[in-house]
């Protein structure tokens, strides 16, 4: 009886290490994504693209990141990307942003997201606020 439940258990290691490759996750050529996509995990197939901002309004400052493609429409994801955004604008400018604060947004299309952080920037612009990118984070 054990010799039976061992010959599946192998049977289902054999099958579990055999899996075919996605597409997903063949390489690309894709500009937006990096070396720290393949950390997220890859809740869905649709992939978003996301780019993160933040106002200082004791220095004028408007700090936009450069967009970024996501392999997960998860909100942990972005949320965890946010926090990072944050921390890292903390550290480089010496703010105080909130860590668990939304200072991200997430776009299906890159066309979209680029719309929208050109709206952005002009409303910064507008309101005499100097644009500065955090840089890579």
């Amino acid at each position: 009886m054990r010799l039976k439940y061992l010959g599946c258990v192998a049977i289902l290691l054999g099958l579990i290490g055999a899996t075919p490759l996605n597409a997903q996750d063949a390489p690309t050529d894709d500009p937006l994504a990096d070396e720290t996509d393949q950390y997220v995990p890859n809740i869905t197939s649709r992939n978003v693209i996301v780019w993160c901002s933040a106002l200082n309004g004791d220095r004028q400052e408007f700090y936009l990141s450069q967009m970024k493609r996501l392999k997960s429409t998860s909100p942990l994801a972005i949320g965890s990307m946010s926090g990072h955004f944050a921390q890292t604008v903390n550290a480089r400018f010496g703010t105080h942003l909130a860590m668990n604060a939304p200072h991200c947004r997430s776009f299906r299309k890159a066309a979209a997201a680029e719309s929208a952080r050109m709206l952005e920037v002009g409303q910064a612009k507008k309101q005499g606020l100097s644009v500065v990118d955090p840089g890579i984070f």
